[in-house]
């Protein structure tokens, strides 16, 4: 899960464009390798984020880290303000978990960045409750399906999340095939694990949410 949440925050940092210091990612099989330094062509410090100042004040970094409250608008807009971040069980998670988040955007000095994944896990477990989940209301994804009979419906709910966070561009940017195989394989590997549905889905929407709500700033 771990590591296609961080293939999908790569694929999702192409599309939605950054610095062309962030435009070539290295790739290596084994965590903990150190990847050896890639040389940018063209590349130097004038072109390394915004020069120019942004809302409350200048930013040397060119980097923002989403607090607590954009944090929570962000997951709920990923799903489509299915989930409420008042009830349910994103809302008991975001209660408790509310005062680690981040309460800065300076990337320097921002904290409890981890919680997103357990809200997202919150957030996500809402829309498999009740007899008609909002899985299947919304996303097709019938829960008493196989995962194989599902595959479609849960890659297209994936893309769709993506979609939430990047204005579309999940399935029409330059990086939706790329995208749309890190799906696949996610629900392949759930098929071959004889998962449910719903543990599929909430694989899916994990991951692309995590990704989705993780993304910094400019």
């Amino acid at each position: 899960m771990k590591r296609q949440v961080v293939k999908i925050l790569c694929s999702v940092a192409i599309l939605s464009g950054c610095s062309e210091h962030s435009k070539v990612i290295v790739r290596h099989d084994e965590i903990g390798v150190a990847a050896a330094p890639v040389s940018i062509p063209g590349n130097n410090s004038t072109k390394a984020g915004p020069t120019l100042p942004v809302s409350g004040g200048p930013n040397q970094l060119g980097v923002v880290i989403p607090t607590n409250a954009s944090l929570a608008g962000r997951i709920a807009n990923g799903l489509e303000n299915n989930v409420s971040p008042t009830k349910g069980n994103f809302g008991t998670a975001l209660t408790q978990v509310s005062t680690n988040l981040p309460k800065v955007t300076d990337v320097t000095k921002a904290s409890g960045f981890d919680q997103v994944e357990l809200l997202v896990y919150a957030a996500c477990a809402d829309l498999t409750a009740g007899s008609t989940p909002l899985m299947q209301s919304k996303y097709n994804i019938d829960p008493a399906a196989t995962v194989t009979a599902n595959q479609s419906a849960l890659v297209t709910a994936g893309l769709r999340m993506l979609d939430q966070h990047t204005a579309s561009l999940a399935s029409q940017g330059s990086a939706s095939a790329q995208l749309t195989t890190i799906l696949t394989n996610l629900v392949q590997a759930e098929i071959t694990a004889s998962s449910t549905s719903k543990i599929a889905f909430m694989s899916v929407c994990i991951a692309a949410n995590t990704a989705g709500s993780a993304m910094l700033g400019m």
